[in-house]
């Protein structure tokens, strides 16, 4: 029952701060008695302009983040950002990808990131994928989403519903619905 009020918590936490409801430097938290009037008030720890934060993994950095504004809560380890950019990183060091979105939720402990609006994702080899909502897990180097995703690769276009991905975006599942435009159909064996 504890884990289930976190993550609705959480989940009307980001609702009302990506929506833009309430006051702009508070966020009511839900309560047992919805028609409480005195709903505690959760205010940010950290709010910035022009934010970066860095996130590692076992000492190696993994991804930067860019934001011009974000929303900090240290107690639910989350992190709401608008205007985001995000810098992916290998192991070496090399940057292989980059994202840019309208907004996003970070949770630096974990190294996850969800992110929201008009999601671009654009790989070093070109490949380009968008769509309106992704989630990216650092410690399985994965990006997701069950939401419709445009890919663009080679020239080759594929649409369709839910992805799974590595961050090269060389590795793709799209999910259901899959249609597409291919440029070079002579490669392709029944």
């Amino acid at each position: 029952m504890m884990r289930k009020f976190k993550v609705f918590f959480i989940a009307a936490l980001v609702a009302a701060a990506l929506t833009g409801c309430g006051d702009k430097d508070e966020i009511k938290a839900p309560s047992g008695d919805s028609d409480s009037a005195s709903a505690e008030k959760i205010r940010p720890d950290q709010e910035m302009r022009n934010a970066q934060i860095f996130l590692y993994n076992k000492g190696l950095r993994t991804t930067d983040v860019y934001a011009d504004f974000i929303k900090k809560f240290e107690k639910y380890d989350s992190t709401i950002a608008w205007g985001l950019k995000v810098n992916f990183f290998d192991s070496t060091g090399k940057e292989i990808s980059n994202l840019e979105a309208d907004s996003g939720l970070i949770r630096e402990r974990t190294n996850m990131m969800v992110a929201y609006g008009h999601v671009v994702v654009i790989s070093q080899d070109s490949s380009r994928l968008e769509t309106e909502q992704l989630s990216w897990n650092a410690m399985e180097n994965k990006i997701e989403t069950d939401k419709f995703v445009t890919i663009v690769q080679h020239g080759d276009t594929l649409t369709g519903y839910g992805l799974e991905a590595d961050q090269r975006l060389t590795h793709i599942t799209i999910k259901k619905q899959v249609s597409g435009r291919l440029k070079n159909t002579q490669s392709i064996e029944p």
